[in-house]
Parts: C-alpha cells; structure tokens; sequence
C-alpha cells in the first residue's frame, strides 16, 4: 500500500510542479487517509523568467495528503518557518 501512496504522490508532484526529481521523505497513515512529505527538485521560475539560460534547480518541501481512495486531498509547500519548528 504504502508503495501505491508514494506512486501516487510521485505521478501527481510530476505534473502539477514540473518536478525534476521527487524524493518522499515521509509517508503516514491519518484518519483514513495518507500524509505524505516529499523533497521536490524544481526549476527557479523568477531566474528562468529573466535568464532563460540559466537552469537553476531548488529544493523544495511539499505536504500532500491522500485520502483513504489515494485521491489528492490537498497539497502544499512546506515553509521554512515550519520547518525550524520540527527542530526545536
């Protein structure tokens, strides 16, 4: 199961990001549904916009959660502030 939520996560970062690489980071199980958190390797879109030669690759951190169907619920970037308070 576990293996069809990070298929789904993968699939579903690919198209709407445009990712160049996907890393899940975690993946649990929450009130019938899945959280998953993935490391996602996008293209700068400011420096493409202004230096279309220029490829700049940017880690970013993105929450998705599933429902018990493995449909997107919802989806969003993972802050730094929130970052820093898993830390603590």
């Amino acid at each position: 199961m576990i293996s069809q939520v990070r298929d789904k996560v993968e699939k579903f970062l690919k198209e709407i990001l445009k990712a160049e690489g996907i890393r899940i980071v975690t993946v649990e199980k929450d009130d019938g549904g899945w959280v998953v958190e993935a490391e996602v390797a996008v293209k700068n879109q400011y420096l493409a916009a202004v230096r279309p030669d220029y490829k700049v690759i940017e880690k970013e951190l993105y929450i998705v959660k599933l429902d018990a169907n493995l449909e997107v619920s919802s989806y969003k970037r993972k802050e730094e502030k929130e970052e820093e308070e898993l830390k603590e």
